[in-house]
């Protein structure tokens, strides 16, 4: 595939994928009610976990020169963090659009700059 750097081949861009599903599920033990207290005792920061997976995302969509679906993906992605800040935060809510985003990565297709 053709992108910002050169090119990429599947393999490579699908174990991306991998890594970021694997970064979308940490979202989910982050918040959910029976291991978010394990988190919390290890010192591990949300925001900031967050924060970096959005940075990460983003050069994904650069380097991939932008791909349609991203801004889907990025904007649903926002929307669970803004369900984290409420204060009556709704876990099912949460978890609904980390997965529908977690689905949305799927539908990356390689080769195509707007999947």
């Amino acid at each position: 595939m053709k992108t910002l750097y050169g090119h990429f081949d599947d393999e490579q861009l699908e174990q991306y994928k991998v890594y970021l599903h694997k970064q979308l599920f940490w979202l989910l033990l982050y918040k959910d009610p029976n291991t978010c207290e394990n988190f919390g005792k290890k010192g591990l920061d949300f925001d900031l976990f967050f924060n970096r997976l959005m940075s990460k995302l983003d050069g994904f969509n650069e380097i991939l020169l932008y791909p349609d679906i991203m801004v889907s993906i990025m904007s649903i992605l926002q929307a669970a963090y803004n369900e984290t800040l409420k204060e009556d935060f709704n876990y099912k809510e949460y978890r609904s659009l980390v997965l529908e985003a977690h689905s949305l990565l799927d539908k990356l297709k390689w080769g195509d700059a707007h999947a």
